[in-house]
């Protein structure tokens, strides 16, 4: 038995018929109609999240490691303004979900009754398409325009690039009816998705100027794990004129790539900074965390830059863009390893830097005091070498990761396309139930806190863990001159004593925490070990101090020769 609501079977069918089978609903009255359908359809794999808000990062989460759409499915009203960050979250980062919102029927709107808001276009600035399903189809032609309107949401989230979609629903009651499911006939549409490639004569131009350079940028952002693009990559990092800067989300590992830009940029001075300045950037993936890196770039003046992606809108990131290379980066690169390398000292002069503030790097951490620094270096030195997911909150646990070198095995995430700190625990949750192996999640306090709510759900499980840094307070406005400067620093700090230890015992969470080196490294030793149940760290850091120590390291990398 299913709803007798018209139009709810075709939208199951239409969901399996082309592979969607993850849905993540919220409890309420006026999605009835789709609690009472979509569990009598076995295929579907079905979560049940109470917070919308956390509902939509964990449903976030699923399609970050499936690459796969997964519905996401609340009541009217508030309700689906909650999914609102995730989607924005999921547009920036072109992650692939579906919101099928009930709603109220149209003479309800604006008249005073319950739940009813203005549903059409909500998400208008941060969508991929919305379709707005009309009541009650019954006639051979409403019903295929119905089914016409499904399947142009599912195709937008998934071309050109993958990302969000809404579909609102209104439902008029009664809406607890129900009826024997039948079979019933679907479109013979097929969703197609065409692979954009660059014609001769545009690949022969971009050879021409790819020949014509001979200090070469090729710089990666936030990526999944791409084996075949790490393959090219690898092999052009090696060439004396192309030097490769990643970041932690980039994914990408070769021992001829250069990571930790932030460090590295504090090697640049006005010597050997025209030797560094390149003459081509190609930029791949998506969000730059380092702003040293962004901002070095905005001052450059004598170079082109390239960006690759499928969305059609460019990032011009670094208001130097000359082209927008609408394909696959594999396309564009591949091409490449083919032509002549340019006589150059661009790799040499980039690894020279590298090598000298890693030296720096290591030196000032060997007798370094306490505080968030040191907690990312033992934290990083002791995440195993096998198949494990990090996640990054942002602020600061995001910008201390890039200043050390990740295991390449170790695939890493993080909410980087709004770079807000709500939904991080939500998010790595989602990822964890589909990732194989040990998903981590690393936090700072406010960002915990902010998304408590992931731990209200019945999908904890003991491979799941979650580090919380906490300073007590958002310590990312002590690195920033002005909230420091002013008289109002506990506006922006907010500041507070609480702990994650009552949460964690609540939700059935192994809890352990430390304050200092030696405890930290003993609760290291067994933190990533298997469990019966999943397992939260939280580290007290000196709020006071971390600002301190991260400018004292900054400032000796500067001046180590």
């Amino acid at each position: 038995m299913i709803s007798d609501k018209a139009g709810l079977e075709y939208i199951a069918e239409l969901f399996l018929r082309e592979g969607i089978k993850d849905i993540v609903i919220s409890p309420g009255s006026r999605n009835a109609p789709m609690i009472l359908t979509f569990p009598e359809y076995k295929e579907f794999t079905i979560y049940s999240i109470v917070d919308e808000r956390s509902a939509g990062f964990f449903a976030l989460g699923i399609a970050l490691k499936t690459h796969k759409p997964v519905v996401l499915n609340c009541t009217s009203g508030s309700a689906l303004l909650n999914y609102a960050p995730a989607l924005a979250e999921a547009y920036y980062q072109n992650i692939p979900l579906i919101v099928l919102s009930a709603d109220r029927p149209e003479y309800l709107i604006d008249q005073g009754d319950g739940q009813a808001i203005r549903q059409k276009n909500i998400y208008s600035n941060f969508i991929r398409k919305s379709v707005h399903l009309p009541e009650n189809p019954q006639s051979d032609i409403e019903i295929e325009n119905y089914q016409n309107l499904i399947l142009d949401a599912i195709s937008a989230s998934r071309f050109p690039v993958l990302g969000p979609v809404h579909i609102n629903m209104p439902l008029d009651e009664p809406i607890y009816g129900v009826k024997e499911r039948r079979k019933i006939r679907l479109l013979d549409k097929q969703i197609a998705i065409k692979r954009n490639s660059l014609t001769d004569d545009r690949q022969s131009e971009l050879d021409k100027q790819w020949l014509k350079a001979s200090k070469k940028m090729l710089l990666i952002g936030q990526m999944p794990i791409n084996s075949h693009l790490n393959e090219l990559v690898d092999l052009l990092s090696k060439r004396e004129d192309v030097v490769v800067l990643s970041e932690t989300t980039s994914n990408i590992s070769s021992s001829a790539v250069i990571g930790n830009i932030d460090r590295v940029l504090t090697q640049m001075n006005d010597v050997n900074e025209d030797n560094l300045s390149p003459d081509i950037v190609i930029s791949i993936g998506g969000h730059i965390v380092s702003k040293k890196i962004k901002s070095w770039l905005r001052k450059c003046t004598s170079y082109i830059h390239w960006h690759v992606g499928l969305d059609a809108s460019a990032r011009d990131t670094f208001f130097h863009l000359k082209e927008h290379l609408q394909v696959e980066a594999a396309d564009v690169l591949s091409p490449f390893l083919s032509l002549q390398v340019t006589d150059s000292t661009y790799h040499k002069d980039w690894s020279l830097l590298a090598s000298k503030a890693q030296k720096a790097h290591a030196l000032f951490l060997k007798n370094a005091i306490y505080s968030d620094l040191v907690v990312f270096d033992m934290i990083v030195k002791m995440i195993p070498k096998n198949e494990i997911n990090i996640h990054f909150s942002n602020s600061s646990p995001i910008r201390y990761s890039q200043l050390f070198q990740i295991d390449s095995n170790t695939d890493v995430d993080g909410n980087r396309g709004v770079s807000g700190i709500d939904g991080s625990i939500s998010t790595a949750l989602g990822a964890s139930l589909v990732n194989k192996g040990m998903t981590c999640v690393i936090s700072g306090d406010l960002s915990f806190f902010y998304d408590n709510n992931a731990l209200w759900n019945e999908y904890l499980h003991a491979n799941f863990r979650i580090i919380v840094i906490n300073n007590q307070g958002g310590g990312i406005f002590r690195f920033i001159e002005g909230p420091k400067q002013s008289n109002h620093l506990n506006y922006f700090e907010a500041t507070h004593q609480r702990s994650a230890k009552s949460l964690a015992i609540e939700a059935g969470i192994d809890y352990s925490s430390c304050r200092n080196k030696k405890d930290l490294k003993l609760a290291l030793e067994s933190f990533f070990l298997p469990s019966d149940a999943p397992k939260l760290l939280e580290i007290f850091t000196p709020r006071e101090l971390n600002d301190v120590v991260l400018k004292e390291y900054f400032s000796f990398l500067k001046k180590v020769k």
